[in-house]
């Protein structure tokens, strides 16, 4: 039996915040996200058939979410028996997810900067260079553009958009799917300390010291000396969130 469109979104939205809160492999991800899918769809279907509709829609699914417990209790059902123990991961592996987002963001930024040099640099480029005082401070920012003959407005435009581009990676990847490519590819995720998905809110927070990489390092530093136990950084403390294999 068919879904009404508002049910199949509902349905895919729910079994993709329920798997959030579990570190699975892929594979057991793949398996039980048909296991969660199907078990509902059938229940929905069942609910469906004896009030004599011919779709399943979202109260269906819903009644039968909760018939089961609520997302708990389908967790508990399906997800827990397969679940990794949740390990929070101190320092290397993460090191390695970021230089792998790091390489891919190098190239998206390259783009990004003569886009942006091609467009304005007509424009802007009479405007006058920065002083050494401030290209100095400049530095600070290495995903900005560096370029000495260019002029500070356009140095100025191109770090603003650098910084946007690099926090909307993080940030997108990060609550759309509490990883980035580059932890996809070591086997890491993001999730809040109670084991929820990330929010794009705690995404944000999380990920606003990756702006300026030299703070990026103090608060890796903090984590280190302070945090290693907990396994999290002081923006991690702040946004509540955690980073664990799965």
């Amino acid at each position: 039996m068919q879904m009404t469109t508002d049910a199949r979104a509902w349905l895919d939205a729910t079994v993709r915040r329920i798997l959030a809160r579990h570190p699975l492999g892929d594979a057991e991800r793949v398996g039980i996200t048909y296991e969660l899918m199907s078990h509902l769809h059938a229940a929905g279907e069942a609910r469906s058939t004896a009030a004599g509709r011919g779709e399943v829609t979202r109260e269906d699914l819903e009644a039968a979410l909760a018939e089961a417990g609520g997302e708990d209790g389908l967790a508990a059902a399906f997800i827990q028996p397969l679940a990794k123990p949740v390990e929070r991961v101190l320092f290397g592996r993460r090191l390695g997810a970021f230089a792998i987002d790091a390489l891919l963001l190098g190239i998206v930024l390259s783009f990004v900067h003569g886009m942006l040099v091609f467009l304005l640099q007509p424009l802007m480029g009479g405007m006058g260079a920065a002083s050494h005082q401030v290209a100095v401070w400049w530095q600070l920012m290495p995903w900005g553009y560096h370029d000495p003959e260019l002029s500070f407005a356009l140095q100025a435009v191109i770090a603003g958009a650098s910084a946007l581009t690099v926090l909307g990676y993080f940030t997108w990847f990060e609550a759309h799917d509490g990883r980035t490519p580059g932890k996809r590819a070591l086997e890491l995720r993001v999730m809040r300390v109670d084991r929820r998905p990330v929010t794009y809110r705690e995404s944000f927070i999380r990920n606003l010291v990756k702006v300026v990489v030299p703070l990026l390092f103090v608060d890796t530093l903090l984590m280190l000396v302070a945090f290693g136990d907990d396994r999290q950084r002081g923006s991690d403390k702040l946004a509540e969130t955690v980073v664990v294999r799965a």
